[in-house]
């Protein structure tokens, strides 16, 4: 929803009546005035469009959620999705630097990109097609952590990241950028965005960004190509509809640059490994082309009803090829290799419309919701290999020939998905809030084998609900405790052609958020306790079967803090504990330890100050840690990824503060990783993933 502020409808009265023979008329009155889609204050987001359908602030929802604004991305010079999201409680972005082909990220220690990446509340992933986005056509980035199956369908039970496009605005505004950074990146970005007839009806926006970079691997590049048109009719306050469309073309390097683990974070007889070493091919085709075209409808009949609906068509292609390290020779300094060529073609039709009540008598307001949501997917996938010649990980040359045209895999796969919701969100005496909201869900997949000239149906069907209940103690204070539940259809048959089943997900979780009267503040602190069920494991009866029997467990704290503590100072924190553990498995090394690559501990602190009077007048100076607790390599937790901690940077320049002809020219130099710490985002038992090395980008805007 869009809505602003003062609307007259009973959810946002008083409890002040006046009778006019039957009628009931209620007070309005200002709950707050940030559009759930729209630019946040500074550091300090008060709404939510991902949190729930009914509009509830943030600081009146059961659940942890976290929310991210345009300034915050432009103070931190944001490139990607994961560079947002690496200040995140509770999220961990596991991209490595030379695998750049998807956002990869984990919330409370599962795995949420493939199927928990929603734009504007929508998801645009198949099976293996998944996505990318550009952070500069972005007006938000919103988190909701744990199970959120009620409200999105089939999803990870470590929640949903929500980015929400820029969208036009009824004033003017233009923005054009140069850029210059670390590895011959050049980028050049162009924002305008307005009324475009007299009467302010019609808004449009464009959007647009290219930039030519390399990477810390000479053979690696990282160009982008992205334009997002947008465009608003409003012919009246109550009714609007918006398009919204976005194109990005990037040119990747292979999926990943195979470090085996010895040399890396074990011993190699050979010695280490140096640093940014590239064992994969060059000049190999590694592209991710993505188009989305969206339609959002809003309209309201009467004070009390209002419709929503929203639909997109997604087109992902992704063409990839490698020479991918499989496992290192005896001589322990020849790594075997295998030509992979792989292109997947996604297409994703979503959406979702509900029907919104807002009503109210006396001591009780509330707000209803009934939706349906429908989506259906098509991929064609395509896997062929062939032999590659062994590269010596000390003294790599590349001139080996790249052939892959044996056929692996070929499928094609169509899916369908209904959801059918509903939820409420009722409030007492202003001071108690429930909100409760039930899902059902039917999932349909068909696969088509083209090699073995086989088809297979899989159907799934799932209820999930969640419940929760906040207390508004009057002086900022909201404890809160809600209860959520998720499902996630698992694709694919056991060795004896059952259809698996999907995992469930359950979380119990009590809070408090604070926002202190007379601060611009928000803060927050959680406890949980997260399973996720019927997970695979191994067979123990059969090796090539795998079962559902695995459970694992998730219990954690989250602690928050984003402040607008002045108009020259703005500050964000937070930590996280989890403790990860596979709580049921048939493999006896895993069970009561924690899964690979997840840490215990994060942090982070991030802060920035701009001089606002004296001669150092519009210099801004904005630095940040963060901290990444030790991982585990191996299911039996004996081989420790160890743990690392970053510096950021952001130094500024508004020239217009003490030139008013040069106002809206600002100059921005941004650092990551400051000192160059040499870092390991990552292990397996058989290789690793290295880290981001320091980064430095230079850009100068002009607004107007």
């Amino acid at each position: 929803m869009t809505t602003i502020a003062a609307l007259s409808a009973p959810v946002l009265a008083t409890a002040e009546t006046a009778r006019e023979g039957d009628a009931v008329i209620l007070d309005p009155i200002m709950l707050f005035s940030e559009r759930e889609d729209g630019p946040v204050s500074g550091y300090v987001a008060q709404s939510s469009s991902t949190a729930g359908k009914t509009g509830t602030p943030i600081s009146r929802t059961a659940q942890t959620v976290h929310v991210i604004g345009r300034q915050e991305m432009e103070d931190r010079g944001a490139e990607k999705v994961t560079d947002v999201l690496s200040y995140m409680p509770g999220v961990f972005a596991t991209n490595g630097a030379a695998s750049q082909r998807f956002d990869y990220f984990s919330q409370r220690g599962f795995s949420v990109g493939p199927t928990g990446t929603l734009l504007d509340g929508l998801r645009s992933t198949t099976q293996q097609s998944h996505v990318r986005y550009q952070p500069f056509g972005l007006e938000r980035v919103e988190t909701l952590q744990g199970p959120a199956s009620v409200l999105y369908g089939a999803n990870s039970p470590g929640g949903v990241m929500n980015a929400i496009s820029k969208r036009p605005t009824s004033e003017p505004r233009r923005e054009v950028g140069l850029s210059f950074g670390s590895f011959d990146k050049a980028e050049a970005r162009l924002d305008v965005s307005g009324p475009l007839n007299a009467d302010n009806t019609l808004r449009g926006r464009l959007v647009a960004l290219r930039r030519d970079s390399g990477t810390q691997y000479d053979e690696v590049p990282d160009d982008t190509t992205y334009f997002a048109p947008s465009l608003t009719w409003a012919p009246s306050d109550d009714t609007s509809l918006t398009f919204l469309g976005s194109y990005s073309k990037d040119k990747i390097g292979p999926p990943r640059t195979f470090l085996p683990i010895q040399g890396t974070l074990l011993d190699n007889p050979n010695g280490d490994l140096a640093r940014n070493t590239y064992l994969d091919g060059v000049g190999l085709e590694n592209t991710n082309e993505q188009t989305n075209l969206g339609l959002e409808f809003n309209h309201r009949f009467t004070d009390v009803w209002s419709l929503e609906a929203r639909a997109r068509y997604t087109r992902n292609e992704l063409m990839t090829q490698t020479l991918s390290g499989m496992s290192l020779a005896p001589d322990m300094r020849t790594l075997n290799r295998t030509a992979y060529e792989f292109g997947i073609d996604g297409d994703v039709f979503a959406s979702d419309i509900n029907l919104r009540a807002d009503w109210g008598q006396g001591r009780v307001t509330g707000t209803s919701v009934i939706g349906l949501s429908y989506r259906k997917t098509e991929e064609d996938y395509y896997l062929n290999y062939g032999t590659a010649a062994g590269i010596d990980i000390y003294d790599p040359v590349h001139s080996a020939p790249f052939s892959a045209t044996t056929p692996y895999a070929s499928t094609d796969q169509t899916g369908e998905e209904i959801g059918l919701y509903a939820q409420s969100t009722i409030t007492l005496d202003d001071r108690f809030v429930l909100d409760f909201g039930a899902r059902q869900d039917w999932s349909d997949i068909d696969t088509d084998n083209r090699l073995a000239g086989t088809s297979t149906h899989q159907k799934d069907d799932a209820f999930t609900y969640r419940i929760g209940a906040t207390w508004l103690a009057g002086n900022g204070l909201a404890p809160y405790a809600s209860y959520s539940t998720s499902f996630q259809p698992v694709a694919g048959t056991d060795f004896y052609g059952n259809a698996y089943k999907p995992t469930e997900g359950k979380q119990a979780e009590i809070g408090i958020k604070y926002a202190p009267e007379g601060m611009d503040a928000l803060f927050s602190a959680a406890l949980y306790h997260l399973e996720q069920t019927n997970v695979q494991t191994t067979d123990p009866d059969q090796p090539l079967n795998r079962i559902q029997t695995g459970e694992v467990t998730s219990r954690g704290l989250e602690l928050s803090a984003s402040a607008n503590i002045s108009p020259a100072f703005r500050l964000t924190a937070s930590y996280s504990a989890n403790d990860l553990e596979v709580t049921s498995s048939t493999d006896p090394l895993a069970r009561g330890n924690r899964p690979t690559g997840s840490p215990e501990h994060l942090a982070s602190l991030w802060g920035r100050y701009e001089v606002q009077h004296g001669p150092l007048e519009g210099a801004s100076l904005g630095a940040g840690l963060r901290y990444v607790g030790e991982t585990y390599a191996d299911a039996s937790n004996t081989i420790t990824v160890p743990d690392f901690t970053l510096v950021d940077l952001a130094l500024s320049y508004d020239f217009g503060a003490r030139n008013p002809r040069l106002d809206g020219v600002a100059f921005q130099v941004n650092v990551s990783n400051l000192f160059d710490k040499e870092y390991y985002s990552g292990c397996s038992a058989r290789s690793c993933t290295e880290g981001f090395e320091r980064r430095v980008s230079a850009a100068l805007t002009y607004q107007w």
